[in-house]
């Protein structure tokens, strides 16, 4: 995996800039942690990315994530963006996004769990 990884870092070399975030962001989007949940045929997506503690959910157009580092530095000015966010990035401009299709009438109830596993991530993580 190794040459994979050295192979994405070098695709994705405009993000090296986030030193540590980039080399966690690239391990997730290697390791296929970035998905997008397709509904047909309204086209409707919910992203997510695997964190240390769950799925967050994400927003790459706004941005926005739901991950604790983006409550508290992200929307205070401290940092650029959360590693949630730079991992879509990176999956994206490498084709690495794992897209998963499903029927609309699976939107309700895959939305409810999607807003479920943040509320378990926030509990875990004692946000």
């Amino acid at each position: 995996m190794s040459e994979q990884k050295e192979a994405l870092k070098e695709k994705a070399a405009e993000f090296a800039k986030y030193g540590p975030k980039f080399e966690k962001a690239v391990e997730t989007a290697l390791a296929g942690g970035v998905k997008e949940a397709r509904f047909l045929p309204s086209g409707r997506k919910i992203i997510s990315v695997v964190g240390k503690t769950g799925d967050e959910f994400i927003d790459p157009e706004k941005p926005y994530c739901s991950c604790s580092n983006f409550y508290f530095r992200v929307t205070r000015g401290k940092e650029e963006l959360c590693y949630h966010l730079l991992s879509y990035k990176i999956a994206y401009t490498s084709g690495l996004v794992d897209v998963i299709e499903f029927n609309d009438e699976e939107y309700g109830p895959y939305f409810a769990a999607t807003v479920g596993d943040v509320f378990d991530v926030l509990t875990k993580s004692g946000s």
